[in-house]
């Protein structure tokens, strides 16, 4: 590694940083920014108070930011920001990634305060550290006070006491604090744990948990451990550390949300982990939303997790990058950067292949249940216990087992790179977040200028002006309601009609193979495709098919279900197509009908609204194939019908006559008749294509009312949210040129004054831009020179 270029790179960056903090220094001193930013013109709350970009709460969050990239910096620290949702694996991704547990799993959310765990080559056995214990502390002793009051009852009722919640109260009771370091598994488990289950009691005896106090990267735990995967990697020019950040909303506290986006803002990159099976839920929504809040200021990678679970009717590998990379993230992440896997095989395969090389032996399976579990992924459900002997066969299954669950590839490419260029991260990171602030503050600084140059007279016109345009929005928004309301009502009666028309089509092809006793020959010919080529399967002149044993009708009805499903993925696949052109055909409505009703609006305040960052965009629900799988398995339950039916039969008589034919051996003299009951195994056709159409109805029909449902609850939030920023962006404008008119209202000495801070801060803003500009491309093109 070009260490010296590093150093000095590293020195310019700094150098910027420092500029950047005496810039805002500088500003928290003007006149603009020592008013208070909350309503300070006496004028009735809105409920909704558009806050400057530059107020003193707003320049303070910005110099915490440049802080800690400094402190990134002087360390040469890459941070790799985590984000998922409770059920997505994150706490099992991140184990994986580590190639160890050090992380607990439970079916609760474990990530009451972010975490970092920091890559110590030659620290084999975790240790925590968490120095700044007081904030907790503080928390526990209100606690003992509160639970001296509470009733146990009333307690129990908001509040699940399991085992570990029962350890925690007896802890409170009795004084005893959290420590500042924790050596080994499963000491920090327990913490964690404790951590956790503390803001689950907080909420339930409505005491406030100390979140603020760990918004400081520095303020939170650490975990210092050697990953796996990088122990006996030449030591880098740098730090590589994963930072496990709460989920959105995670425990039932919504300003978690907040916290999460000021977590990310402080990475140097950003990995979400999404769960395969829960693309389009509102939880991985939320996540999504947090990440592309993030910007273009870090890298963003996906982990999508539980891909083991994929079967041959859903998303494949390709197909899953187009839809996070195009569709779900909007652009904003590279489809090589998506990564499908699956977290628990991959963590199972690291868990035994790291027990095998230590002591040449997994534990009993009996005593840790992870044992259990690798077991089942890597030898199959029916293995024994005498299998746990053969170190040599474990450990080629647990190899096999780490490829089926794909995470070579982000190893590779996220942490191996991430580890080997953390200084080259840290740097890139710290240039991004320059850049984002020399662009604000330029913006910012410029429109103050202008409005010291204007006279009081044409300012009060123009917020007069604005006041009316606001107004004008807000009438607006009913119009947009009443046009969006109709374009989603002909979007739904359109879906409706598609629907009614792809069931009579469905309901035909299965007709002409009941009636035929085949698949269709245009449906055999895409069938194809499909790597099936069907023949006949049933004679159709007979109403039933009946047979002497059950295995002989389990074997045609399956052959009678893999041909209707057929029929149904051929029409799957034309559907999800038609589908997924309406819904973009109904966002482009949308998008259209909000430019039109807003745009007398946004031609008038164009160059304000672009300082202020508004952006026009509306996100619908997104149709994938995941949401039409008719999986018509249960419609051939129970079709099998065992009959007991008389069977005629002839036999030799008793007595003389029987004796005598069977001396002769006659065929044709010496029989009787008589009749048994006998089971015969029969399948009615007409109930397996009854069965099959009834359940097609039905799929199809809540299909239509989940989707209507979708539509019209995502196009509602989504019109409030895009009102609600238009109107956020207009009373920002209008603030800033309300703060420009008081300071006109001064006399021409301060004014002068202050117009000389200010363009001096503009001359130091665009400077730091400059320079940090060109130093970002020498940055990234050290950065393609160490990637080759």
């Amino acid at each position: 590694m070009h260490a010296q270029a590093i150093f000095e790179l590293s020195q310019e960056v700094e150098r910027l940083l420092q500029l950047a903090l005496q810039n805002l220094n500088t500003l928290k001193t003007t006149s603009f920014t020592t008013q208070h930013n909350n309503n300070y013109f006496a004028q009735p709350s809105t409920g909704k108070v558009a806050a400057s970009q530059f107020c003193p709460r707003s320049i303070q969050a910005q110099q915490a930011l440049l802080q800690n990239e400094l402190r990134k910096i002087t360390q040469h620290e890459m941070v790799l920001a985590i984000v998922g949702t409770v059920k997505a694996g994150k706490s099992t991704t991140i184990n994986a990634i580590i190639g160890t547990e050090v992380l607990p799993n439970r079916n609760r959310p474990m990530t009451a305060l972010p975490t970092l765990i920091r890559h110590t080559p030659g620290q084999r056995e975790p240790v925590l550290h968490f120095p700044y214990v007081q904030p907790i502390e503080k928390l526990m002793e209100i606690l003992q006070t509160r639970l001296q009051q509470a009733d146990s009852e009333t307690l129990t009722k908001h509040l699940e006491i399991d085992k570990d919640m029962a350890g925690l109260l007896t802890r409170i009771a009795e004084g005893n604090s959290f420590a500042k370091h924790y050596l080994g598994a499963q000491p920090i488990f327990h913490c964690l744990k404790s951590l956790n289950d503390l803001v689950r009691l907080s909420k339930a005896l409505d005491v406030p948990f100390p979140f603020k106090a760990y918004a400081a990267i520095e303020h939170v735990p650490v975990i210092e451990v050697e990953f796996v995967h990088l122990a006996g990697m030449d030591e880098t020019h740098g730090q590589l550390t994963l930072l496990d950040t709460p989920g959105p909303n995670e425990a039932g506290q919504p300003h978690l949300q907040k916290m999460l986006q000021e977590q990310l803002a402080q990475a140097s990159a950003v990995l979400a982990v999404l769960d395969y099976t829960q693309l389009k839920s509102v939880s991985d929504e939320d996540v999504r939303k947090a990440i592309l809040g993030a910007g273009t200021s870090v890298p963003l990678y996906a982990l999508v997790n539980k891909f083991d679970q994929k079967d041959r009717n859903s998303d494949d590998e390709e197909q899953i990058k187009a839809l996070i990379s195009g569709t779900l993230m909007k652009g904003a992440i590279d489809p090589s950067h998506v990564f499908p896997v699956s977290s628990m095989w991959g963590y199972l395969a690291n868990r035994a292949r790291h027990e095998l090389t230590l002591h040449g032996k997994l534990p009993p399976p009996n005593e840790q249940r992870w044992v259990q579990d690798f077991a089942d992924a890597a030898l199959g459900r029916r293995w024994r216990n005498e299998d746990l002997a053969d170190a040599g066969a474990l450990r080629h299954a647990a190899e096999l087992l780490w490829e089926d669950s794909m995470f070579e590839a982000p190893v590779k490419t996220v942490l191996h790179a991430a580890h080997a260029n953390a200084s080259m991260y840290a740097l890139r990171s710290a240039c991004q977040k320059l850049l984002n602030y020399t662009q604000r503050a330029e913006d910012y600084l410029n429109f103050r200028c202008h409005g010291l140059q204007i006279a009081s007279e044409q300012l009060q016109q123009n917020i007069a002006a604005l006041e009316d345009d606001m107004n004008l929005a807000a009438s607006s928004q009913q119009t947009a309601n009443t046009v969006a309301r109709n374009n989603v009502k002909q979007a739904i009666d359109a879906m409706g009609d598609f629907i009614r028309r792809y069931e009579l089509q469905i309901i035909t092809h299965i007709e002409d193979y009941f009636r035929n006793g085949m698949v269709p020959e245009k449906l055999t010919r895409q069938a194809l495709s499909f790597g099936t080529q069907r023949g006949r399967d049933f004679d159709a002149r007979h109403a039933t098919l009946s047979f002497d044993d059950e295995p002989s009708a389990q074997i045609a009805l399956h052959r009678i279900r893999a041909s209707c499903e057929v029929i149904l993925t051929a029409a799957q696949e034309k559907m999800t197509e038609e589908l997924t052109h309406l819904f973009s055909y109904l966002e482009v409505e949308l998008a259209d009908t909000l430019r039109n009703t807003l745009k007398p609006i946004e031609c008038r305040v164009a160059q304000g609204l672009t300082q202020a960052g508004f952006r026009t965009n509306i996100s619908l629900p997104v149709f994938h194939v995941g949401l039409l799988n008719f999986n018509a398995n249960q419609a051939f339950n129970e079709l099998i019908e065992e009959q007991d039916i008389p069977v005629a039969r002839l036999r030799r008589p008793e007595g003389m006559r029987g004796t005598v034919a069977r001396w002769l051996n006659s065929d044709d003299w010496g029989w009787e008749g008589y009749t048994v009951m006998q089971s015969r195994y029969v399948i009615s056709l007409a109930d397996v294509q009854r069965r099959l159409c009834q359940h097609v109805a039905e799929f199809l029909l809540q299909l239509n009312q989940n989707m209507a449902a979708q539509i019209e609850m995502s196009v509602t939030e989504g019109m409030t949210a895009f009102f609600d920023d238009f109107s956020q962006a207009l009373d920002a404008i209008r603030l800033n040129l309300q703060q420009s008119l008081m300071a006109r209202s001064q006399n021409e000495e301060a004014v002068m004054i202050l117009r000389q801070q200010l363009q001096q801060c503009v001359r130091t803003t665009r400077y730091i831009h400059e320079d940090t500009r060109l130093l970002r491309d020498d940055i990234q093109t050290l950065f393609t020179v160490e990637q080759q």
